[in-house]
């Protein structure tokens, strides 16, 4: 689209006129889409940020909808039916109709929640296993930096092509989930040639929690660490997230600040492939 096109306001959300565009909803003032805006723009997509925690509408047509992006928030996919946050219900029914066609959907920490949710999926809380019989899980929440690891070989899975084990991710969640399944078809039909990637897969884990990136059918993706943070979007969730900074326990901020100095360059490489990854699956399939 040419630059000219773009209405984009600072104050507003919607960058474009009469095209489809990346929906990005945004459930929190400090968790905003980061390197989102700049590596879709470079690619010619426009965007529509919708704020939805200060009453923007979640969208209802298809037809505005290139992609669905859904990013992190503090509440939960507890929430879902709570009165007090109505966009969160909006939301798994708009993912829910994106799943029945495989419209391209992008969930990032509670996004990728709510998009295993919306696909029938389980989401609880994150705990290590029992350490004996009769005993209950361990709660077990992820904040912070931690390495995660990749279990397709060399460009298998496009999604995460470029990524290897031991690379850094920027964590802030208490819950996981199951990844979604796949009814069996009866006839399944032939695919078409050359296939494109389908069905469900676990494409990343970490020490703490197994299920942290997963694709489901061909253009579905959810993330449960972040891969779109800037450094100053860290930053906001240290100053504004009181229950998640609560969680890293003393001494943890600055733990996180100093290790932030450490990983970001790395960091920022790495979300920069993965969302480059992303787009570039989306020309193809």
């Amino acid at each position: 689209m040419p630059i000219a096109q773009w209405l984009y306001n600072g104050a507003g959300h919607r960058d474009y006129v009469g095209m489809s565009a990346a929906v990005i909803l945004q459930h929190a003032p400090y968790a905003g889409p980061g390197r989102i805006v700049p590596i879709f723009r470079d690619f010619g997509i426009p965007i529509d940020i919708r704020r939805v925690y200060r009453g923007d509408e979640v969208p209802t047509d298809l037809e505005d909808i290139r992609v669905l992006i859904s990013l992190g928030g503090p509440m939960s996919v507890n929430d879902v039916s709570s009165s007090q946050l109505p966009f969160l219900a909006q939301e798994v029914q708009l993912m829910q109709r994106l799943i029945a066609l495989d419209r391209p959907v992008l969930g990032i920490a509670l996004g990728a929640q709510l998009l295993a949710h919306s696909a029938g999926a389980k989401v609880y809380a994150n705990a290590k296993p029992p350490a004996a019989e009769g005993q209950q899980p361990t709660p077990t929440p992820e904040y912070g930096w931690g390495s995660v690891s990749f279990p397709f070989p060399g460009g298998t899975e496009p999604m995460v092509f470029g990524m290897i084990d031991g690379s850094p991710m920027f964590h802030w969640h208490s819950d996981t989930f199951d990844l979604p399944k796949l009814p069996s078809p009866a006839n399944p039909a032939p695919p078409p040639a050359p296939p494109p990637p389908t069905g469900n897969s676990l494409l990343s884990s970490s020490r703490l929690c197994k299920n942290q990136a997963f694709r489901f059918k061909t253009r579905l993706f959810g993330f449960q660490y972040h891969i779109e943070l800037t450094e100053p979007d860290i930053e906001a969730l240290l100053v504004n997230d009181k229950d998640g900074v609560a969680l890293l326990g003393e001494g943890g901020v600055e733990k996180v600040r100093s290790e932030t100095k450490e990983n970001y360059s790395r960091y920022n490489r790495l979300g920069t492939r993965l969302l480059t990854n992303f787009v570039q699956f989306l020309r193809a399939y």
